[in-house]
């Protein structure tokens, strides 16, 4: 007998990210997935071995360990003045859900970047909500314009979501259009919602938050999983006013009840002095990183990119050769390299790739090699 299946999950399934990912052999080079190949800081690692030697390995309390939730709040002072502005989550998807589970009701509106995360409209999706997205023009080196999103507010829309570094375009967000956007969306009674997970990959400009101009306005979401590597310890966290990040525990306790023990003893370690020396160290790396991947793509003829300003990928246009999935595809049938179609990310991506440099020089100058092959032979 087949099981009916919830109406919600009608045109739900895993996103083409993954879908590709799972499709690649073994031997395949990954510029895809977003996962950096460095491994967890030495410092963190032990400190979760310790805590599970210690029998630390208990539930901590809902909203997470006070001591971690304390050491996030330093990090955004004075936008969170102590532990009761933040609820430690299992990653920032997480962090995302459990945020919009508590803002958005039924027939509600979410407003998100195209090109963007493709969890986004899929969770507005799952709560009943609108989800609409506002668009990041390649013109802009898609940079937010504040008037595309000003165009899309209606008297339904009860969140916008940020996102900067971006991912796939690493690109970030103009100070004075920042101030321009939260201006106004707190003029509204709108809040944003700024997923800041590749904050700690800012190359030339210091990263700015949302958070800077809006005291009260919204709610900061990130974690370790990119700047620490520690993607699969899953520590995320919100940011916010107390009696949101109250709210926004209590939908967190029925979804998870609490983040992994052992997981939060690493991350308190990874906000030590070593373990912040370290997240530096590793911001260097991918710095060097992104400056080999630029000097390959430039030998290619024919695509189009900007240099990043952060996180760790490349978005480039490749439409001269064709349809970006179809180009996704061949490329990594023939040539065994995973690359992600821009379509994974929204209409606004169709014809371009994304590129990450988030494996080792060696991979990436043979990967974009492999590429360049693939375009010139069709």
């Amino acid at each position: 007998m087949s099981l009916r299946v919830a109406e919600r999950m009608r045109g739900v399934e895993r996103t083409l990210i993954r879908q590709i990912f799972d499709s690649a052999p073994p031997d395949a080079i990954n510029l895809g997935l977003g996962q950096p190949d460095l491994p967890t800081p030495d410092v963190a690692s032990l400190a979760g071995i310790t805590g599970i030697a210690e029998g630390r390995t208990s539930y901590s309390s809902t909203a997470g360990d006070p001591r971690l939730r304390e050491e996030v709040a330093r990090a955004y002072a004075p936008f969170a003045s102590g532990a009761e502005n933040v609820v430690i989550t299992v990653g920032s998807q997480e962090a995302i859900f459990a945020a919009c589970l508590s803002l958005l009701d039924p027939g509600d509106e979410l407003l998100y970047p195209d090109p963007g995360y493709p969890a986004y409209p899929v969770i507005a999706q799952l709560l009943g909500a609108r989800p609409t997205a506002y668009p990041l023009r390649a013109s802009r080196r898609f940079r937010l314009d504040p008037d595309d999103v000003f165009d899309r507010l209606s008297d339904r829309t009860r969140a916008v979501i940020l996102c900067a570094p971006s991912n796939p375009t690493g690109a970030m967000v103009d100070r004075d259009d920042l101030a321009e956007l939260t201006g106004e969306l707190e003029r509204r009674g709108v809040p944003w919602l700024s997923d800041e997970i590749y904050a700690g990959f800012a190359y030339d400009d210091p990263f700015v938050s949302p958070s800077s101009f809006s005291a009260e306005g919204g709610l900061v979401i990130s974690g370790l999983s990119k700047d620490a590597s520690m993607t699969g310890w899953r520590i995320g966290w919100i940011v916010g006013p107390a009696e949101t990040v109250s709210r926004i525990t209590a939908a967190h306790q029925y979804l998870v009840t609490c983040a992994s023990s052992v997981s939060q003893a690493a991350a308190r370690a990874a906000f030590s002095p070593r373990g912040r020396a370290e997240r530096t160290r590793y911001l260097e790396i991918f710095r060097r990183r992104r400056e080999v991947m630029g000097e390959e793509l430039s030998r290619i003829p024919g695509v189009t990119f900007s240099r990043p300003e952060g996180a760790f990928y490349y978005f480039v246009d490749v439409s001269r050769y064709g349809d970006s999935l179809d180009l996704a595809r061949e490329i990594l049938k023939r040539r065994k390299v995973v690359t992600v179609p821009g379509e994974a990310f929204g209409a606004n991506g169709k014809g371009w790739l994304r590129l990450s440099y988030a494996c080792s020089e060696q991979g990436i100058r043979e990967g974009v090699r492999r590429i360049a092959e693939g375009l010139k032979t069709g």
